[in-house]
């Protein structure tokens, strides 16, 4: 009788410690960041990271922005936020000069600049996997993203100190990154692979 109850206590703690962690569905997926659908939002800065934490379009409601520049629903940027001229050999379309509210044909009122080759795709659903908050649940991260600190964010009131997130193994970059001249997605021959100046996912 002894022996059973034992077994039944053990099994009983085993399923609370699994409920206590939150699947890390999502994460890895792209996202667009809740801001771009204002029309006076200018776009992210490569120097920082930003975490919005009640994002509607991951499973997680986490939508990281990791050393990425401008908006992602507009890859060339607008015409009076470029910092250099948009070349042919990038992109030539129609829509090259303006940015639009996604899903919308409502203009974007600000400067935006364009993304930076090497910082593409770094926008993307992650999950909230350790921190100093005892009664927090965390997730865990899934193959090929690792668990660290954001240690720089565009606004700070998001991150408490001490909070993890999934982040993409292979990304080193650190805080205080720039895009160097040449590396727009409006200066790259082959526009950064995109077709049009909306998002593409």
């Amino acid at each position: 009788m002894m022996r059973q109850t034992l077994v039944s206590a053990s099994m009983v703690l085993l399923f609370g410690a699994v409920a206590l962690a939150c699947k890390a569905g999502g994460v890895g997926d792209p996202c667009i960041p809740n801001d771009e659908f204002s029309a006076e939002y200018s776009g992210a800065t490569e120097s920082g990271a930003q975490i919005e934490d009640r994002s509607f379009q991951c499973e997680t409601r986490v939508c990281l922005v990791k050393h990425f520049r401008g908006r992602v629903s507009c890859p060339f940027g607008n015409a009076t936020g470029r910092d250099s001229p948009l070349i042919p050999e990038a992109y030539s379309g129609a829509d090259s000069e303006q940015c639009f509210v996604p899903g919308t044909t409502t203009p974007v009122n600000v400067p935006v600049n364009s993304q930076c080759q090497p910082r593409k795709g770094q926008v993307y659903c992650s999950c909230r996997c350790d921190g100093e908050d005892s009664a927090a649940k965390y997730c865990e991260c899934p193959e090929g993203y690792d668990c660290k600190e954001v240690t720089r964010s565009l606004d700070p009131t998001l991150i408490a100190p001490g909070d993890k997130y999934c982040v993409k193994q292979e990304d080193k970059v650190s805080d205080g990154y720039t895009c160097d001249r040449g590396f727009g997605c409006h200066e790259v021959a082959g526009g950064c692979g995109f077709t049009k100046n909306a998002y593409e996912f």
